[in-house]
């Protein structure tokens, strides 16, 4: 933990409050099989708004990574500096999710590999490279980003990636494959990673053949980090005369693009494809948008505080939810002898009174309050989980 009385971007920490709570409230249904549509992730084509949460999360990285470079680089450290610290950051967080993935048996045989954290990690290894490449020191020792650079760079990314699909042959496949048996991210996470080390919750046709935090999956997601990164730039300018309108307006173009772009290149969560990533994108610039709206009306600030403490600790919320989550599914000795876990007694209790789907809604959003709690106590103090 570290004490922080540094001002922050308000709008970015509602949004990044919000696709924790996005995240979180995905992990912690009453029961798995009773949660509403737009809580269920897209079986491959197209996206649901639960869909919309984990990029969004990247956006706010990547919005976030030029203002803590220009105060860093201003108080006289080398870029040296910052790109070691930024790859243990990266580093601390893949080994974070390698140990959540495998708590709490650890059986290191059928443990997967690739995960959340392993995702973010990397991802943001390869964009903090690409942005301190972006960026020069001035002679007053300000921070110079070059944002032509960066959009030269994500625009790379994600032809290359969409060209791999398209054009180049996978070995068995052929080509174009965007399907989760013989595209290039589904064939390369199988060969690398092996299926006893990958996601095993979403088969298909009875088959593990995919992993949606794969390799090639961490390519792309660079990507969402790059367009938070010019939202962050375009911020720092101070010269967007209309913050709210650009938002919305750049949001919808992305979005669109995606749009007009899904016939040679479907819009695909699981393999994170160029058109996922625009589209993505688009719809977390206008959240931003949106947010920024918000900021200027009275009483927001009291009225979105649960959002303002979840975007300051966003990395403890999740832990701890990862760290409970064996104590909500494990079976405690009831009364008359019987044992029942903590989430199907609570979806149980709740459904007398509530529609199931209702029940396991409700069970999420307690759990969420609990945890608020906590993360309140943390704020008030100024405690901090950062890397």
């Amino acid at each position: 933990m570290t004490n922080s009385t540094a001002m922050r971007w308000q709008a970015l920490d509602w949004l990044r409050g919000l696709s924790i709570i996005g995240m979180l409230f995905n992990l912690t249904p009453g029961a798995w099989e009773k949660e509403y549509d737009w809580m269920i992730h897209a079986k491959w084509e197209g996206g649901n708004l639960i869909d919309m949460v984990a990029p969004a999360f990247l956006f706010c990285i990547g919005a976030a990574l030029p203002l803590s470079l220009s105060k860093r680089m201003k108080a006289g450290q080398s870029k040296a500096v910052l790109w070691r610290r930024g790859l243990w950051r990266a580093a601390v967080l893949v080994a974070v999710g390698l140990f959540l993935n495998g708590y709490p048996v650890f059986d290191v045989a059928h443990m997967r590999f690739p995960g959340v954290l392993q995702k973010i990690g990397l991802a943001f290894a390869l964009a903090f490279s690409i942005v301190l490449m972006a960026t020069r020191r001035s002679a007053n020792g300000e921070a110079v980003f070059k944002p032509q650079l960066l959009c030269a760079a994500m625009a790379f990314i994600l032809v290359s990636h969409w060209a791999l699909l398209y054009f180049v042959p996978v070995p068995g496949f052929g080509a174009p494959r965007f399907d989760p048996l013989g595209s290039w991210p589904a064939y390369i996470d199988r060969g690398l990673f092996t299926v006893p080390h990958m996601f095993i919750y979403w088969p298909v046709n009875g088959q593990v053949l995919f992993d949606p935090d794969g390799l090639l999956n961490v390519y792309t997601s660079c990507a969402n980090i790059l367009i938070g990164v010019l939202a962050g730039l375009a911020y720092m300018s101070g010269k967007v005369r209309r913050p709210v309108l650009t938002a919305f307006a750049a949001g919808a173009a992305l979005m669109a693009a995606a749009l007009a772009l899904s016939g040679i290149c479907p819009i695909i969560k699981n393999i994170h494809t160029a058109t996922f990533v625009l589209f993505s994108g688009g719809f977390s610039l206008a959240l931003l948008g949106l947010f920024t709206l918000l900021a200027d009306l009275p009483k927001s600030d009291a009225v979105l505080f649960p959002l303002q403490v979840y975007g300051a600790n966003p990395l403890l919320a999740y832990v701890t939810c990862f760290l409970v989550a064996p104590l909500l599914d494990h079976n405690w000795a009831a009364p008359g002898g019987a044992y029942a876990s903590i989430r199907s007694t609570g979806q149980e209790v709740l459904s007398r009174g509530l529609d199931p789907y209702a029940a396991s809604f409700s069970f999420g959003l307690i759990y969420l309050v609990i945890l608020f709690l906590v993360l309140r106590a943390c704020y008030r103090r100024h405690w901090f989980l950062k890397l």
